[in-house]
């Protein structure tokens, strides 16, 4: 699990030049860093391919890998921003040495009102069914909603809740993440 650690930091140090956005998310039970560059763009959007890690104290890591499409929903809808994609998953939990691999599918949403512009909620939800679930896993889901605040046009901070389960082939579940957290995220 150190390596895939090394391999994600090395991305984000030899992507710097391009970075998009850094998010530090805790919680008493697990941290989080999620890092997103932009790699393409077009008059229909914007092509974000973004890394993950988390961790929390059971020892369950999660990875993930993502590419999502992104733009402004319309002009009927001033301020919603809609991405859709996919993500490559690796999870590993111990003691259980159990060890997942999923792609899922999905997307986020993030708002921001004209009359408290400073003011961003957001939205996540991946899925992935049995059939693009492998290893030990039979399907993976990760949602998380927030609410946040721009102290910087750098920087936000927020406030959420993630929930993260995958259940296994032996028809249990195994809940990687569920819990309320406190983030900050950087653009540059």
């Amino acid at each position: 699990m150190l390596r895939i650690l090394l391999v994600v930091i090395c991305m984000f140090v030899s992507n710097s030049l391009y970075a998009r956005s850094l998010d530090f998310s805790l919680s008493s039970e697990s941290a989080q860093i999620n890092y997103a560059t932009l790699v393409g763009a077009t008059n229909y959007g914007r092509t974000e391919l973004g890394f993950g890690f988390l961790y929390n104290d059971d020892e369950n890591y999660l990875a993930d890998i993502s590419l999502l499409v992104i733009d402004e929903a319309g002009s009927k809808s001033p301020g919603l921003e809609i991405g859709v994609g996919t993500k490559l998953y690796y999870a590993y939990a111990d003691p259980s040495n159990v060890n997942i691999t999923a792609i899922g599918l999905g997307g986020q949403l993030r708002y921001r009102n004209a009359k408290a512009p400073r003011i961003i909620y957001g939205a996540t939800l991946f899925y992935a069914p049995g059939i693009v679930t492998f290893q030990d896993g039979d399907q993976l889901f990760e949602a998380d909603a927030r609410i946040g605040y721009e102290i910087l046009p750098t920087a936000n901070i927020y406030l959420g809740y993630r929930y993260i389960v995958t259940e296994l082939t032996n028809n249990t579940d195994l809940t990687i993440d569920d819990t309320f957290i406190i983030g900050l995220q950087y653009k540059f």
